[in-house]
């Protein structure tokens, strides 16, 4: 999903919430009640600066590589490399490495893959992650997660396996 308009973008961008996201520079929870106060939107986890050249825009500019997060976050992440951008974080709020990958995982995201800026493992493990949110929110199994487009898309199958987040 690329669209910011569509049901289904909104739909997960929601469900992120509900499962208990948490702000990655202050580590507060992300909520309908503190969504405007915080100036929550949704931004790229990989910034689009340091993507665009290097990784498919399908993939760097999909809602898997998208959270609700601060303004705040998002000036700091900037167009950095998430391995710069989580030492800054770390540093300008005075939080620990396992507090950051704590946070990180509110997000359904693997800390390894974003602090060695392992983006194919990253969009791989979190489309897993949140196909995984999808089935326990509506109770179904959601099929093609082997299907040729998606190993086409993805270079492998999003299929259930050792799981890297909560």
């Amino acid at each position: 999903m690329q669209s910011r308009l569509s049901a289904a973008y909104k739909g997960l961008m929601a469900l992120l919430m509900q499962a208990g996201s948490n702000d990655f520079l202050s580590g507060d929870p992300i909520e309908i009640t503190s969504y405007f106060d915080l100036a929550i939107d949704i931004h790229h986890i990989f910034p689009k600066a340091y993507c665009e050249s290097k990784y498919k825009r399908s993939l760097w500019n999909s809602s898997v590589n998208k959270a609700p997060l601060s303004a705040k976050t998002n000036r700091i992440i900037g167009g950095k490399a998430p391995s710069v951008y989580l030492t800054n974080i770390e540093k300008q709020s005075n939080i620990d490495s396992p507090r950051l990958d704590e946070i990180l995982k509110t997000h359904k995201i693997a800390p390894n893959f974003l602090r060695s800026d392992a983006f194919e493992k990253f969009i791989r493990d979190r489309a897993s992650n949140l196909l995984d949110l999808i089935e326990a929110a509506t109770g179904k199994r959601i099929s093609g997660r082997d299907s040729d487009e998606v190993i086409h898309e993805y270079g492998d199958a999003l299929e259930l396996r050792e799981r890297t987040t909560p």
